[in-house]
């Protein structure tokens, strides 16, 4: 017992000299050191309100029955009622034969690229590229095809032979040939029975339609999102009818007054995807119990937001713009105005300034013709601060 208090005296006496020693390091440095000064820039900041919501789209859900199914759609990409989907294969010398016609159309993708005078540096380099512009962009549809290139040339380091490009391309579209022909009895195409957007995600809101958010309320909303729908084990993916989608949330009553539907709004979306997008305000509810519905529309990007449901967005409601200032160097006058001080040689000059907005550590401060402007020097600290005060560093 008297080793514990010991030791929690000791510990307590440690932790009062580092204390000490930091403040005393800090009154030092602040009497050694006292001026500390900033230029001023611009800075904007958003008005938003930050979401959860779904993404509907008028969707159906697409079953294929049996074993060894293999999906051929890419993700996001668009195809017409009919076109294969998947295929099953019947046994597994069919599946092999897949696998082999696989090798060879990538192969004569690279023989061409060389061909064409691409090296396998270039490639390297090009299929990198490929992945950063199809993350960056969302596009989903280009994945498919970029991964295979980064397992070519950079994962695996296959190394195509080069010189007669056209006789290797010639060799492999024959086999090409033969292996086709001879995939048609134990190979069955399972075609798109609409024409839309594919996606391989299934989450069970696929029965939630467009016309569902019609006159939605907060209550329906709630029910409508409570739990999806159970997903058949046979389900290989769903198609999305059109280019229109719509993303529905709900927002509380004050912000749901500053949307009007009809007009459009920049909706910021991030974590599952990343983009700023314009979108028509379709639907606002009345409100309820201090909340309202709201929906948003677009057309464009439904091949990026095929796999998606639940999203974050920020709804944004304008933007404010002007200085930004450290609250540190924020004062006030005799009749309680804000001021900064400007350091004009070595004169400090009381500058009033108009608060618009508060962003974190700083206030941005509305840009006036006489007042403070972009690349003024603000003193946050100073020995001794007042108009017309000489400051020395």
């Amino acid at each position: 017992m008297e080793r514990s208090d010991a030791l929690i005296k000791l510990v307590s006496v440690l932790v009062f000299l580092t204390v000490m020693v930091y403040m005393g390091v800090s009154f030092i440095s602040s009497y050694s050191d006292p001026l500390r000064t900033v230029y001023a820039t611009s800075m904007e900041k958003h008005d938003g309100l930050e979401t959860q919501g779904y993404i509907v789209r008028d969707e159906q859900v697409i079953t294929a029955s049996g074993e060894n199914i293999a999906v051929t759609a890419r993700e996001g990409a668009k195809v017409a009622a009919g076109e294969t989907l998947a295929v099953r294969y019947v046994g597994s010398t069919a599946m092999e034969r897949a696998q082999r016609i696989s090798e060879i159309q990538m192969t004569i993708r690279q023989l061409t690229a060389l061909k064409n005078g691409e090296n396998g540096d270039s490639l390297a380099d090009a299929s990198v590229l490929s992945l950063a512009g199809a993350v960056a962009g969302g596009d989903l549809s280009r994945l498919y095809f970029v991964e295979q290139d980064i397992d070519a040339y950079i994962l695996t380091g296959k190394a195509l032979a080069t010189g007669d490009e056209d006789r290797q391309i010639a060799e492999l579209e024959e086999e090409l040939r033969r292996l086709s022909q001879d995939s048609s009895a134990d190979t069955v195409h399972i075609g798109a029975p609409i024409s839309g957007t594919y996606s391989s995600s299934v989450d069970g809101f696929e029965s939630v339609s467009p016309e569902n958010l019609e006159e939605l309320t907060p209550g329906e909303y709630d029910r409508l999102f409570a739990a999806p729908a159970e997903v058949g084990a046979d389900a290989i993916g769903r198609l999305a009818r059109g280019i229109k989608w719509y993303y529905v949330t709900k927002v509380d009553e004050k912000s749901a007054l500053k949307l009007t539907a009809g007009k459009y709004v920049e909706l910021i979306f991030s974590r599952t995807y990343s983009a700023q997008l314009n979108m028509r305000i379709e639907y606002v509810s009345q409100p309820e119990n201090g909340e309202s519905v709201v929906v948003f529309s677009c057309d464009k990007y439904l091949q990026n937001t095929a796999a998606l449901r639940e999203a974050t967005a920020e709804i944004v409601f304008g933007t404010v713009s002007g200085i930004s200032v450290p609250r540190e160097a924020v004062h006030l006058d005799e009749d309680g105005e804000p001021i900064v001080y400007i350091l004009e040689g070595v004169t400090a000059h009381e500058t009033p300034i108009n608060i618009i907005a508060e962003s974190g550590d700083y206030y941005i401060a509305e840009v006036q013709r006489d007042g403070l402007r972009v690349d003024d020097i603000i003193i946050v600290r100073a020995r001794s601060l007042y108009n017309g005060a000489v400051v020395e560093g």
